[in-house]
């Protein structure tokens, strides 16, 4: 009550815009002493009639999940790939909020298949890979497990479109090695994991289709980068860095 009582008043002796912009770039100086960033109101993408129909859905179904920038991204790609032919694939869903932004990328008409790989139990044991400079990691194994059931319930919306596929990666891939891919979003935090995904899937991606690596920027996943650079080392595409910790490649 307090603070609404404040922002009442600056708005009034300094107009609604102006006060608005000063708390704002205090706050980006606030945050940015503390190693964050705050994104301005203005982005254009923040007013996207897809990113908000996604958005509205996270928000009903009160899903938690990346951030609101990586979430634009994998919609803006899965419109990009919406005339390549093929299935998507998601390994690792956690509640299903990037799943949703795809989904919705994909186009509301879509009837792509989706596949996605999860454990349900967490993550597996990270492996040295997976451990920083100093020998550390913030991982443990079974940590970020959500039930099934969680999932089902929040991507009911596309119904027979989804294909849950439970175990550890990459134990279900074969029920899917006679598909290709038009989209595969990759958010497993780990090494062996997210080699094993790359691997499987970009011999299916078809020319034209996208991988996403969720974790490739993030210095909490050392081994999810290793992986993607070691696994794109030879090939002929490079992996494009966001500054929203994705990496991504798109196959010639």
């Amino acid at each position: 009550m307090f603070h609404k009582m404040i922002d009442y008043l600056g708005a009034r002796l300094f107009g609604r815009e102006a006060y608005r912009y000063a708390q704002y770039k205090r706050a980006k100086k606030l945050a940015r002493r503390q190693g964050y960033e705050i994104y301005k109101s203005h982005l254009i993408w923040f007013d996207d009639p897809e990113y908000l129909e996604a958005d509205a859905l996270v928000r009903e179904k009160r899903i938690t999940g990346i951030p609101s920038d990586r979430c634009y991204v994998l919609l803006e790609l899965a419109r990009h790939v919406r005339d390549v032919p093929g299935d998507i694939a998601e390994c690792g869903v956690r509640y299903g909020k990037s799943t949703l932004f795809i989904l919705t990328g994909a186009g509301r008409e879509s009837t792509r298949p989706v596949h996605i790989f999860d454990s349900f139990a967490g993550l597996s044991e990270p492996a040295a890979e997976d451990h920083n400079p100093g020998g550390k990691t913030v991982w443990e194994s079974g940590e970020l497990a959500v039930a099934e059931d969680t999932v089902r319930a929040n991507l009911e919306r596309f119904g027979d479109r989804i294909t849950l596929y439970k175990g550890w990666i990459p134990e279900r891939f074969g029920e899917v090695e006679a598909k290709r891919f038009a989209f595969v979003h990759v958010d497993v935090d780990l090494y062996q994991p997210t080699l094993d995904s790359a691997a499987f899937f970009y011999p299916r991606l078809q020319s034209g289709g996208v991988i996403v690596c969720d974790d490739y920027g993030s210095a909490y996943c050392p081994g999810a980068k290793r992986a993607f650079d070691e696994f794109f080392a030879d090939k002929p595409e490079r992996v494009l860095a966001l500054p929203t910790g994705q990496g991504v490649v798109i196959k010639h």
